[in-house]
């Protein structure tokens, strides 16, 4: 696994629906114990531009007149690993043709919850080997037709802040109209890992980590930066499997 724990969001309409299924998760290590649960698609969306989630656990029996589970998935950009969920089997065919990934039953037992949940995870690792590949610059739009080149290696650290997302280069410093999750997106997912929830930042750059404290090492300077409880864990194991895999 490249990960601690897999982020998990859940669509349900009637999440109480899913009552066995949620209290199942809680006992896979490998998801966190942070399951977001949204029941209306719109504010779903919103969540997906603004965190995390490598995993998706769609119903496919929303009740809504215009939308559908598989209609909602087509409209998620970049979405994450899909696994549709209904009290019903007459979507498995709608689900496949949509390209969502896997399909379980709102009354499965745990030993499958748990055999689909361990394959979506594996998705999720393919899809992190995938965008490590060849990812050395970045084009970042700045204007109409205007870009800005950023050297994956020189970045340090990048903030959101109010006016934008800052990000801190070994000479320059940028702001964009981006928020953290899209240009996380964009780089080498065992690269670069979040201390806290508005900063993310280039484990190759990491000198020291003390308690909750991350040291950035930079010409002339150190940088300091605080880790959340929240976050320590998982960031520290991203840490330590980095420094694994590029000794």
């Amino acid at each position: 696994m490249r990960k601690l724990h897999y982020k998990l969001l859940i669509v349900d309409d009637m999440p109480d629906s899913l009552s066995y299924i949620r209290l199942s998760l809680d006992e896979l290590a490998f998801i966190h114990k942070e399951i977001a649960i949204i029941s209306n698609p719109m504010e779903a969306l919103q969540y997906m531009r603004n965190h995390e989630v490598d995993i998706l656990l769609l119903d496919m029996d929303l009740n809504l007149a215009d939308l559908t589970g598989v209609k909602f998935a087509g409209m998620i950009p970049n979405p994450p690993v899909i696994i549709a969920c209904s009290a019903h089997t007459n979507y498995v065919f709608e689900a496949n043709e949509a390209g969502i990934y896997s399909y379980i039953s709102k009354t499965t037992s745990f030993d499958k919850l748990k055999t689909k949940m361990e394959d979506a995870i594996t998705q999720v690792d393919k899809r992190i080997e995938m965008q490590n590949r060849n990812i050395r610059v970045l084009k970042i739009p700045i204007e109409k037709g205007q870009f800005v080149d950023l050297e994956v290696d020189q970045i340090y650290y990048a903030e959101l802040l109010p006016d934008g997302l800052k990000v801190y280069m070994g000479q320059d410093e940028y702001v964009f109209r981006l928020n953290l999750r899209e240009f996380q997106a964009k780089l080498p997912a065992d690269q670069f890992a979040r201390p806290r929830n508005n900063t993310l930042v280039n484990l190759a750059k990491v000198g020291l980590i003390r308690t909750d404290l991350v040291y950035l090492t930079k010409p002339r300077e150190n940088i300091q930066l605080s880790i959340t409880p929240t976050f320590k864990s998982e960031f520290n194991h991203q840490h330590a499997l980095y420094r694994q895999n590029n000794k």
